[in-house]
Formats: C-alpha cells, sequence, structure tokens
C-alpha cells in the first residue's frame, strides 16, 4: 500500500499516516525500556543500569546513523514519489541500499576496535566497566540490522505506508521483551543485548524482502539505476544533517555523561542509575515525537514536490494541534507519576531510594518543557521537508551546544538538578532558532505559493 500525501484534508491525512509512526515509535520504546527494566531488576547486578547507561552515549551514535538513513532516503524517495517519477525512486532505494550497508560494516569494525579505550575515557565507574564492554560490543555486531531496518522502515513512510513498518515493530517489540526474560537471568547484561541482536535481526531481515517487493511493483517507464553517484549525493545531502544532528546530540551526552559520572563518584552510583533511568523516560517522549515530526517531514516533502506549497503551511499547523496534545498528555504523566516511573527500572533498596529520587528531580524539571521542544521538533520537520537543512542543523547544534555547557554549568550552584535546567534552557533557545528559521523558508513567499497556485489550478 502506498498513500499520496498530496490529496485530502491536511489534518485528516496528517492524523492518518501519523498514528502509525507514534504508534511504532510507542513500540520501539516500550521494547528498550523493558531492556532497561528487565536488566535493573533482573540480571542480578547492582551496576547493570550503569552499565547500560554508560553505553548509552554511544549507541545512540549509531542510532543517528540509522535515523539519518532512515530520514535521507524518505525524504529523496518521497520527493520523487509526489513527483510521480517512480524511476527516480526506484534508483534511489538501491543507491541507499548498497551505501549504507557498506557503512555499517565499517562503524562494526570500527566500533568494536574502540569499545574498550572509549569507555575507560569516558569515566565510566570501574564496576561496571565490564559490563558496559560487553553490552556494547554485542550491540556493535547488530549494527548492520539496526541500519538497514531503519532505512526500510523510511523507504516504507516515503511512499505513503506507515502501517507495515508499525506492525514489524510491534512483532519485533514483543519478541525482544520475551527474549530478554529468558535470556537476562543466565546471562545478565549480555542476554539482553543478545535479545536485542535477534529481534532486530529479524525486523531487519522482513523489512528489506518486503520492501524491495513494494519497491519492483512500481511502474516506471524509464529504467532504474542500481547506483547512482548522483542519487547517492542526494541522499547524503538529505542524511547528513540528520546523522550530524543526532550524533552531535550523542557526542554532547558523552560530555554530560563525563559530569554525571563525576557527580557519581562523589555522591555514588545512585546518580548514574537514576540519571539513566530519567533519561530513558525524557528519550520515550523525544523519540516519540521525532517520529510524529517525521511524518510531517514526508508530508511536506512530498507536497513539496508536487510544488502544492499552500498545504504546507496547513500540514504545520494541523501537525502541530496533533502532537501538542500528546506533549501535554506527556506532561501529566511525568510530572504526576515521576517516582513510580523511575521505580520501575530499581531493585528495591537504600541506595535505589536515593536513585529514584534522582531521576524524578530531573524528569519534574524537565517535563513542563515538552510542549516547547514539540513547537521546535515540528518547525525543523517543516524546514527540513523544505530542503532547509541548513536551518534544521543550527537550530539542532544551538539547543545541544547550549544544553551541555548549562551542565557544566549549572550543576556547581544547584548540583544535579542543573541537568535538569540545562535541558529546559536548551530546548528554549533552540526553539527559537527553529522558528526563525521556519518564518524565512523561501517556499513561503507569497509569490512562490501563488505561481504553483495557479499553475495547478489552470
Amino acid at each position: 500500500m502506498t498513500t499520496d500525501l498530496t490529496v485530502g484534508k491536511p489534518w485528516k491525512v496528517l492524523l492518518k499516516y501519523i498514528l502509525p509512526l507514534l504508534g511504532s515509535a510507542l513500540f520501539q520504546q516500550l521494547y528498550t525500556l523493558a531492556d532497561t527494566v528487565i536488566a535493573g531488576k533482573m540480571s542480578g547486578s547492582e551496576t547493570a543500569l550503569t552499565a547500560i547507561g554508560a553505553s548509552a552515549s554511544i549507541v545512540n551514535i549509531l542510532m543517528a546513523v540509522a535515523l539519518g538513513a532512515n530520514a535521507g532516503c524518505a525524504v529523496l524517495c518521497a520527493r520523487y514519489f509526489g513527483a510521480k517519477d517512480n524511476a527516480k525512486v526506484k534508483s534511489a532505494v538501491y543507491t541507499a541500499l548498497i551505501a549504507f550497508a557498506a557503512l555499517s560494516a565499517v562503524l562494526l569494525g570500527a566500533g568494536l576496535a574502540s569499545c574498550r579505550p572509549l569507555l575507560a575515557v569516558m569515566g565510566t565507574p570501574a564496576a561496571a566497566l565490564e559490563e558496559s564492554v560487553t553490552y556494547l560490543n554485542i550491540y556493535y555486531l547488530g549494527v548492520p540490522f539496526l541500519v538497514l531496518y531503519n532505512l526500510g522502515t523510511g523507504i516504507f513512510s516515503a511512499l505513503g505506508d506507515s502501517r507495515t513498518p508499525f506492525l514489524f515493530l510491534v512483532a519485533s517489540s514483543v519478541a525482544n521483551v520475551v527474549l530478554d526474560y529468558f535470556m537476562v537471568q543466565p546471562w545478565g547484561v549480555a542476554g539482553v543485548a543478545w535479545a536485542t541482536f535477534i529481534a532486530q535481526g529479524a525486523a531487519c531481515a522482513l523489512t528489506l524482502v518486503l520492501v524491495l517487493r513494494r519497491v519492483v511493483l512500481l511502474r516506471s517507464e524509464e529504467k532504474p539505476r542500481a547506483f547512482s553517484w548522483g542519487l547517492l549525493k542526494l541522499v547524503l545531502l538529505l542524511a547528513l544533517p540528520v546523522m550530524l544532528q543526532n550524533s552531535f546530540i550523542s557526542v554532547g551526552n558523552l560530555f554530560v555523561q563525563v559530569r554525571i559520572n563525576a557527580l557519581a563518584a562523589v555522591q555514588g552510583v545512585g546518580i548514574t542509575n537514576g540519571f539513566t533511568a530519567g533519561f530513558r523516560l525524557i528519550v520515550f517522549y523525544t523519540t516519540c515525537m521525532s517520529s510524529c515530526a517525521t511524518g510531517l517531514t514526508n508530508y511536506v516533502s512530498q507536497n513539496y514536490g508536487a510544488h502544492k506549497l499552500h498545504r504546507i503551511r496547513n500540514g504545520f499547523r494541523s501537525g502541530l494541534v496533533i502532537t501538542s496534545a500528546i506533549a501535554l498528555l506527556f506532561t501529566a504523566l511525568t510530572e504526576g507519576l515521576a517516582e513510580p516511573l523511575v521505580g520501575i527500572f530499581m531493585e528495591e533498596g537504600a541506595s535505589s531510594a536515593f536513585a529514584v529520587e534522582t531521576g524524578a528531580l530531573f524528569v519534574r524539571i524537565v517535563a513542563p518543557f515538552y510542549i516547547i521542544v514539540n513547537l521546535k521538533t515540528d518547525a525543523d520537520a517543516v524546514v527540513r521537508g523544505c530542503g532547509g537543512n541548513v536551518g534544521f542543523m543550527i537550530s539542532t547544534f544551538s539547543d545541544l551546544i547550549l544544553r551541555v555547557a548549562f551542565v557544566f554549568v549549572l550543576t556547581i550552584p544547584f548540583g544535579f538538578a542543573g541537568v535538569g535546567w540545562a535541558w529546559a534552557a536548551g530546548w528554549v533557545l533552540g526553539t527559537a532558532v527553529a522558528l526563525a528559521f521556519y518564518f524565512t523558508i523561501p517556499v513561503f513567499r507569497k509569490k512562490n505559493v501563488r505561481h504553483y497556485a495557479e499553475i495547478l489550478g489552470g
């Protein structure tokens, strides 16, 4: 099934298209949370959360590559699909699959070689170092699955099908949680990592088989190319901003983790355990919002390719209403249930009580700002869909640079609470920059909108 996002009422089209993407993100984050919860409660190790948390920033860099592959191929394919140029859709898909398969192999080798030295440089607590190395090395083995699976889901989304990847993710998530449960007790943190490896590998294989069958069925008069350097350049131009954005965020989080580890050296591992749990909850929300933004970007890209510029602003307003409702719901839940939600990750005990208190403090400071970062995410989505990669990168980097700087500054007078206030300040300032770029998008100039409206109307 493919969907033309250039026709129909924007709010109905977006709601129908975004909900499966949101469902996919929810399930993806639920099984990520399940990894952490099962490791924290059932591994028999007091340092399991610290081990996973120490690896998280590095894992997120790998995820950044996967999300970049997803976004770059999705935006380009959506643009060609909206323009009814199926030959280029096929060529872009084949080119992206070859290029990112090669890149993932390089990342696998580099990761295995650098794993232990990097974790040591970050100041990972000695008690958790071996578990962190084991967890991360297994994760590196699954990098090809991670990258190609996300590439495949991006292609489905570009063709207007958000339902199929949602069903795959549900099956993968359920399998991952079941495997976690049976593998964590005999193998600890390593069992959690192997469970993810197996579930992701199966999901990747199924996704690639079906997406290639779907692409082959697209009718095209011209013969598609198996590999095109020109299209690879375009894919990379669209993918790199997302890769750099998420990589930069992850590198920034590495510095934040260094500061957290320093606080933990003074106050105990409850700081790292609490931050890991709280950060997982924050990422749960931001990932869900990013999935909605991906849907908005694909909607914008199809309409941009079809020159239906008047539908882009209407889509932004409709998308903002939908995502703001979700943001307010998340705020209410995380503010009202901060301690119970953080406590899900912990075993009972005095050290866990301190960790719960720490994580809940972080979540309660950040949650009221969900509605603000939601505005930023949607504005960035429209800018990116209209080809404004530079503006998208600048708004993201300004947010992150300020957030990391504030972590080191604000934790001096406020202690761990300064981490939460640093997040809030970075989001507010990043949103201001994102809106500045949104309101200066060239295609929104009246003469452009009027010109294409006259052409399409005539």
